[in-house]
């Protein structure tokens, strides 16, 4: 059974502390990783993204890390009490060291999964809380709510594409992943199906909810394991122009 239900230590979150703000989330297992151990399909909307999902990058690869992550999973699934309680416990440590140090405090409650309920229960219990994920759920400004920041995460396909725009709309921001070197620059503008927004880069730090709007956030896509080859020849690692 994994110790820590909350991460506070990975790259991306650390970015956060550049800006005075302490980020904390939960690695469950994306997609159907906890199928065969009994669990569920933890990104129902999920497409081409999951043949490379940032479960086959960095440490996310490691079997340890597999195991915690599906470990966490079925507690959340068949124990949620429980489950919730510990995470309760992290999240009021998290919120005290923040403090101490004079900064703010961020939550991720899907850092690989994308379960609206689990973000709902702990929303629930920390109604104060600065929470934001990426999903993509075709209709985010339905569960968005104070405090709960959500950006809409671009996918392969015509209908994925008019989602988007959809969302940009209704001042919901898109992430769209590019086929860029880590240190390329982010386009400042980016046009889909005709229309042009800004763009910024979502590299600099991993805070959606301080985000301008509507924008489309830049990020790089990252190594995985296997290579970014079927990422590329899919559509979903995108080219700039």
């Amino acid at each position: 059974m994994a110790k820590k239900m909350v991460t506070v230590n990975q790259a991306k979150l650390n970015k956060s502390l550049g800006e005075e703000v302490i980020t904390g989330g939960i690695n469950l297992s994306p997609f159907i990783e906890s199928v065969e151990a009994g669990g569920r399909d933890m990104c129902p909307w999920a497409g081409t993204c999951a043949e490379s999902c940032l479960k086959l990058s960095g440490m996310n690869q490691m079997s340890t890390h597999l195991q915690a992550r599906i470990d966490k999973t079925l507690l959340w699934l068949n124990q949620p009490e429980v489950f919730l309680a510990k995470v309760r416990k992290e999240i009021e440590a998290l919120l005290r060291k923040a403090s101490r140090l004079g900064m703010k405090a961020a939550f991720r409650p899907n850092l690989l999964s994308d379960d609206y309920n689990l973000a709902a229960a702990i929303s629930e219990m920390f109604p104060s809380l600065t929470m934001y994920d990426y999903t993509k759920y075709p209709k985010p400004w339905e569960r968005m709510r104070d405090g709960y920041h959500l950006t809409y995460s671009l996918d392969v396909g015509r209908g994925r594409e008019r989602t988007a725009l959809r969302c940009l709309d209704k001042g919901i921001n898109v992430a769209v992943v590019f086929d860029l070197p880590k240190d390329a620059p982010m386009p400042k503008l980016w046009t889909l199906l005709g229309e042009m927004y800004p763009m910024i880069d979502g590299d600099k730090n991993d805070l959606r909810f301080l985000d301008p709007s509507p924008v489309f956030v830049g990020l790089r896509g990252k190594k995985i394991t296997g290579g970014s080859t079927p990422a590329i020849e899919n559509g979903f690692y995108r080219k700039v122009a």
